[in-house]
């Protein structure tokens, strides 16, 4: 069983998502660095992310890529970004940005991810940084992850 997610939106440009998963924190943390399990919940309902398009560096420095597909009308929207630390199975810092334009700052936010042992459980707190005002659909798409991320885990 997993707990309702608890969003905190802190300002204009970051929110902060805890979610506690009925699941090992080693398991909740291979679910954000395996691409096999990946491809099973990243990006908001009615959307496919290919396992072909997944590509993980899982170092820092290290980059990595995804592109989610519409379901409905097979638009791609591809994201990546670079590792910033790599702490298993604690710690996750990346950053998140469209690939096809890496040279603007203006596109790149930072999400930290941190995993909290609680025994037979994990609390996961994710927090996102953007460099300019968020719209409502970044914050929806994350929570929409998060929630299809409950479901893969209540699967494995």
């Amino acid at each position: 069983m997993t707990e309702t997610p608890e969003t905190t939106a802190t300002t204009a440009r970051e929110f902060t998502v805890t979610r506690t998963f009925a699941a090992p924190r080693d398991l909740v943390f291979s679910a954000w660095t395996d691409p096999r399990q990946v491809t099973h919940w990243w990006g908001p309902h009615d959307f496919t992310t290919p396992l072909s398009t997944i590509s993980m560096d899982l170092r820092p420095g290290g980059t990595w890529r995804a592109c989610m597909v519409s379901d409905a009308d097979g638009t791609e929207y591809p994201t990546g970004g670079v590792f910033r630390e790599v702490v298993p199975p604690e710690r996750l810092v990346f950053t998140w940005s469209d690939p096809e334009a890496p040279d603007d700052p203006a596109l790149e936010s930072v999400v930290t991810v941190t995993f909290t042992d609680l025994g037979d459980s994990t609390e996961m707190t994710f927090h996102f940084a953007a460099t300019r005002d968020l719209d409502g659909d970044v914050r929806d798409g994350w929570l929409e992850c998060i929630e299809r991320l409950a479901g893969h885990l209540a699967r494995t």
